[in-house]
């Protein structure tokens, strides 16, 4: 009996001592990695996006195709040429036998009041104007959304590690209390709280990888990857400004002078008052000028003597009760419509700048708070817990739930830092540019 407890007692010392070790390792904050995947890059991820996104390409197109249509909205209809076999007798079909007959060639062209042609040229040119930010306005939601998803995914691959770390940790305090216990100085119940606590964990750990293979999915989404690859974010931190330099008033003055989902429906609606305009000016008549040349023969009694012949037309708008003025109403609702999105799309914008910066302003001081406070004495915490609980001055729950706290407070530190630099991508996709030029 005394053989065996001396052998007992030297494992018991050296599981401690492995306990010690790897603790020792821990508390350090040191991170363990569990990946072999190589690492993502923002920078590059972000330049795929932009020549990948079929989204953005789509865009493009469509703001070349408003470009090139600015021209022939306002160009005149085509000149029209005809030729006409004017009074052939039908049963010679003879060009010299009467006088009247002749070969016409007549050139006509239309020709709108002046002013209309102009109007839907403007018209035009604010479509194409819309078109542009717009397709900027795209090209700043990809940018987000790429920065989004790597972050989430840097989120859910540091929750890997800590629950793995954390795994580590709760073995090592199984191994010691299994020994404790064969030499019945514990319960058995504290014994199996520990094995159940590590059962838990595993279950985070599953729900924790399903993330990360949804996250990367998301992630090749963004930037526009046909396959499926899984890699690991580089690490991040925090972006460098006092945000107490940046208010949210200036934010918002910043933002409804330069965010280009405005600038476009505010092109939009100019585009819409030149149809308007369009519209009223159309009860004014069109013309038509007609120019022409017909070639004679000589007939008996005629010299046939070729002929010109000149005239314009004049179109009167007498059906503009059911035409024109429709058209002016129509023009008038689209306008309305118009204005009615951009004071919606403003108020919009109004509010997502309040709640993103409530949450930049949370997740900063949050930052600040975890750093600077909680996460050294929740560390601080789990090394006194440790050496009391092997010294069988503390309850294996009590250590349990200091070890929890710890690894909850740097999970929650990291949730921080990645709502806090999303949340910056969010309102730089607003403003346009680098939320740090606003200092």
């Amino acid at each position: 009996m005394g053989t065996r407890f001396q052998i007992l007692k030297t494992a018991i010392k050296a599981q401690i001592a492995a306990l010690l070790l790897t603790g020792g390792v821990w508390l350090t904050g040191g991170v363990w990695s569990h990946s072999a995947e190589p690492l993502l890059k923002l920078e590059p991820l972000i330049d795929e996006a932009m020549k990948n996104r079929p989204a953005l390409q789509a865009a493009e197109h469509e703001t070349r195709a408003k470009e090139a249509a600015i021209g022939p909205r306002g160009a005149y209809d085509d000149l029209m040429v005809s030729f006409t076999a004017m009074n052939y007798p039908v049963d010679t079909l003879s060009s010299g036998e009467f006088g009247m007959t002749g070969n016409q060639y007549e050139i006509s062209q239309k020709i709108p009041f002046p002013g209309k042609l102009s109007k839907l040229r403007d018209s035009a040119r604010h479509e194409w104007m819309a078109s542009k930010e717009t397709y900027l306005q795209k090209k700043l939601e990809v940018i987000k959304e790429v920065k989004v998803k790597f972050f989430e995914l840097f989120l859910n691959y540091k929750k890997l590690d800590l629950l793995n770390e954390e795994i580590i940790l709760i073995r090592q305090l199984i191994s010691v209390t299994r020994s404790k216990y064969t030499l019945g100085q514990v319960a058995q119940a504290e014994l199996l709280g520990l094995e159940s606590e590590e059962a838990m964990l595993r279950d985070q750990l599953l729900s924790v990888e399903k993330k990360i293979r949804t996250g990367t999915a998301d992630l090749n989404y963004a930037t526009g990857r046909q396959e499926s690859t899984r890699q690991r974010p580089d690490g991040i931190t925090k972006t460098k400004f006092d945000l107490t330099n940046i208010t949210e008033q200036s934010l918002i003055e910043k933002i409804l002078t330069k965010n280009p989902s405005l600038k476009s429906m505010k092109s939009d609606l100019d585009s819409a008052e030149k149809m308007l305009s369009f519209a009223k000016w159309d009860y004014l008549p069109n013309f038509e000028l007609k120019f022409g040349y017909t070639q004679r023969e000589v007939s008996p009694g005629d010299r046939g003597v070729d002929f010109l012949s000149a005239g314009v037309a004049l179109s009167i708008p007498i059906w503009a009760f059911s035409k024109q003025s429709e058209e002016v109403r129509a023009a008038s609702a689209k306008r309305a419509k118009a204005e009615a999105m951009l004071d919606e799309e403003r108020i919009h914008i109004l509010h997502q700048i309040s709640t993103i910066y409530s949450e930049l302003d949370e997740a900063d001081k949050k930052l600040n708070l975890y750093e600077g406070g909680i996460i050294p004495l929740t560390r601080q915490a789990v090394l006194s817990g440790k050496s009391a609980y092997l010294t069988g001055k503390l309850e294996y729950a009590s250590l349990v739930s200091l070890i929890r706290n710890r690894f909850q407070a740097e999970i929650s530190s990291i949730e921080a830092l990645v709502n806090y630099e999303s949340k910056i991508a969010e309102l730089e996709a607003l403003l346009g540019e680098p939320l740090g030029a606003q200092q």
